[in-house]
């Protein structure tokens, strides 16, 4: 008896304990998956052949780069805009592919590094390069219909400002060669191509410089001064001028590499200014000029430098699976810098992107798998003359889901059921009901006055009575009187449902219950 009952603890106990366990992966019940693998105590195969693989594809990539500035350059000499969209595409795509796999090998202090910043500087020149020689190539058809000559004019100005600015993006990229050259030799990395686009671009802009020699713009009594000549993000520099015989009131268009950045209004002096406050420029020289209608200033530039900048990161636990990110971006004089791109790294590797606001602060809710997880904050740079920078790496434990409360009750059922059954199996047959004649001491009829009570109220002093008469508890209900005195059964049950059942009784059953008591055993059959 004693072994059989260990044996049902013993299953009992395991019962609850494999329950338990699986509640423990129920939150997170695939153990290894595709993308992701490896854990504290187990490094993926799959994924240490990925590092080797990314590593191996980053000379190809770096080759397909250089290849295809030589490609992009001569489609644009040639005036294949449709080819060199294509082209620009592609060229877009492996920058992305490349800016991925030196993220991914953090290698953005080595050589790689500056090969990737370099080449994405030269993403943008070739883009603005594309855009600008078709613009110069619609203002010459243009230049060559229209007859009037305050619209002559505006084209001339206009093709000035794209031919300074050409010139200005092909001396940046030029003074690039020797860098991206020399580490493609190290490389061992066929730079030819590269060589040839610089060669391409130059071409270009001598062609761009031609046609300005022949639609110079005459002296235009519409005047422009850029005042500081440079600045930093946040500062603001002043663009003004006077139009000689403009009438007061008169808007001026302000022009920024041939983009409209905004309006201000003569005076009645003909003087005009508006601020310009350096944002979302790219670092290095930009174009300005003005138009008040169909008359156009000469050109101007002014210079974005670079400033340095300060990232932070904070992290704050949201609940088991997720982390709170949360820190400001601000530049080397404190100024908040909005709007700006921020990705955080986690674990060396995933990167999670978010925005600064217009104080320069940035929040992320980032899901993390349980366990210890270091992130890290950086800003790039891209698209403002500032610098790119990193946070302090942050460390943080998270907790995982807590165990599920469902899986908890079916084991405690369990339990309880392997309990309930063990109980069932060892509790020993309960003693026979002793019969009326052993538990019941007759007593004389009692007096009983129902006469002037209510046909409920009768069936309960009856009820009472008979109890009485038979020697039993008080505190009996009317099924234990059932069950103790069987032979009065019909009364004891018939009388519980005139009690909690709300029946009504009638009065031949009131005269039945009343014989029961006074006129013997019998009445009660």
């Amino acid at each position: 008896m004693m072994n059989r009952r260990a044996s049902y603890v013993i299953l009992a106990a395991a019962t609850v304990l494999v329950i338990a366990l699986l509640a423990a992966e129920a939150a997170d019940p695939v153990l290894y998956t595709a993308e992701n693998i490896t854990t504290g105590a187990h490094a993926d195969p799959k994924t240490i052949d990925g590092q080797k693989n990314n590593a191996a594809a980053v000379v190809p990539l770096m080759d397909e780069l250089l290849d295809q500035t030589g490609t992009l350059t001569l489609t644009i000499k040639l005036r294949d805009y449709e080819s060199a969209e294509r082209d620009l595409a592609r060229y877009s795509e492996l920058t992305s592919r490349f800016d991925r796999l030196v993220i991914t090998l953090d290698a953005s202090e080595t050589e790689l590094g500056e090969f990737q910043r370099n080449n994405r500087k030269n993403l943008e020149a070739l883009d603005s390069l594309l855009n600008d020689t078709r613009r110069f190539d619609h203002l010459q058809r243009l230049e060559i219909q229209v007859q009037d000559g305050d619209q002559r004019r505006a084209i001339a100005y206009e093709g000035e400002a794209l031919r300074q600015k050409m010139q200005k993006t092909y001396s940046a990229y030029a003074s690039r060669e020797s860098v991206m050259t020399g580490i493609g030799e190290r490389y061992s990395l066929n730079t030819t191509p590269y060589r040839e686009s610089v060669g391409h671009f130059s071409e270009i802009v001598d062609a761009a410089d031609d046609w300005h020699r022949a639609t110079a713009p005459q002296q235009s009594p519409l005047g422009i001064t850029v005042t500081p000549a440079e600045g930093r993000y946040g500062e603001t520099i002043r663009i003004a001028g006077r139009y000689a015989g403009g009438t007061p009131g008169t808007p001026v268009e302000i022009y920024i590499d041939s983009r409209a950045a905004g309006t201000a209004t003569l005076n009645a002096d003909g003087t005009y200014a508006w601020p310009y406050r350096i944002d979302r420029v790219a670092a290095g020289p930009h174009l300005v000029y003005a138009a008040a209608g169909a008359v156009y200033s000469g050109v101007e530039t002014f210079v974005a430098l670079p400033g340095e900048t300060t990232i932070t990161l904070a992290l704050a636990g949201v609940n088991g699976t997720a982390v709170a990110c949360t820190g400001s971006l601000t530049t080397a004089e404190g100024l908040p810098v909005a709007g700006a791109p921020v990705s955080i790294r986690v674990d060396g590797e995933t990167l999670v992107d978010t925005e600064t606001g217009e104080d320069g602060t940035y929040e992320q809710v980032i899901a993390l798998p349980a366990g210890e997880h270091t992130l890290r904050a950086e800003f790039h740079g891209g698209g403002f003359p500032l610098n790119a920078s990193e946070s302090e790496t942050a460390t943080i434990v998270v907790r995982g889901e807590g165990l599920p409360l469902i899986p908890f009750v079916a084991a405690l059922a369990a339990a309880a059921g392997t309990a309930w059954y063990l109980r069932r199996r060892e509790t020993p047959e309960a003693a026979p009901i002793p019969q009326p004649s052993q538990a019941i001491v007759h007593q004389p009829p009692p007096k009983v006055e129902i006469a002037d009570l209510a046909p409920r109220e009768a069936a309960t002093v009856l009820f009472g009575a008979l109890r009485d008469r038979l020697g039993i508890k008080k505190t009996k209900t009317p099924r234990d009187c059932a069950r103790i005195a069987p032979d009065y059964a019909w009364f004891f049950e018939r009388y519980e449902q005139i009690r909690y059942g709300g029946e009504e009784p009638t009065k031949e059953e009131i005269r039945r219950m009343k014989d029961v008591i006074l006129g013997g055993d019998e009445a009660a059959a």
